[in-house]
C-alpha cells in the first residue's frame, strides 16, 4: 500500500513551517505525521501513526535523526499496523475521515 508524504503547510511564508512540518497519507487518506522537533534538547525527527485504532504492542511512533529515517521507520509501522487493522477497520477509518472531512468543508485529506 502506498504512502505519500507531502508538506503539511505548503503555503506557509514561514520556510520553517513548509520544511518541518509533513502529512502522511494511503490511499489519499490522512494516517500520520512526521515534525522535525527543533526545541528538543537534541532536535530530532518525530513520527506518528493517526489511525486512532488500539493496537497491542504495535508502535505508532518514533523518532530518527533525519526525515528520510522517520519515513523509513514510518513505513516500517505501517506495514506492520496496517496488516494488523486489516481490511474492514482499514475501511471504517478511511468513512471515520470522510465524516471528519465533511463536517469540516473538506475534500478527502
Amino acid at each position: 500500500m502506498s504512502l505519500i508524504l507531502s508538506r503539511t503547510y505548503p503555503d506557509d511564508p514561514i520556510e520553517a513551517n513548509r520544511e518541518h512540518f509533513w502529512r502522511v497519507t494511503s490511499e489519499g487518506v490522512y494516517v500520520g505525521s512526521i515534525v522535525y522537533q527543533a526545541w528538543q534538547h537534541s532536535p530530532v525527527w518525530h513520527w506518528t501513526i493517526q489511525v486512532h485504532d488500539p493496537s497491542p504492542d504495535l508502535g505508532k511512533q518514533g523518532v530518527a535523526q533525519t526525515r528520510d529515517e522517520a519515513a523509513a521507520q514510518f513505513r516500517q509501522a505501517w506495514d506492520r499496523y496496517r496488516e494488523w487493522l486489516g481490511d474492514e477497520r482499514w475501511l471504517q477509518w478511511i468513512k471515520h475521515m470522510e465524516l471528519v472531512n465533511a463536517r469540516a468543508g473538506k475534500g478527502r485529506y
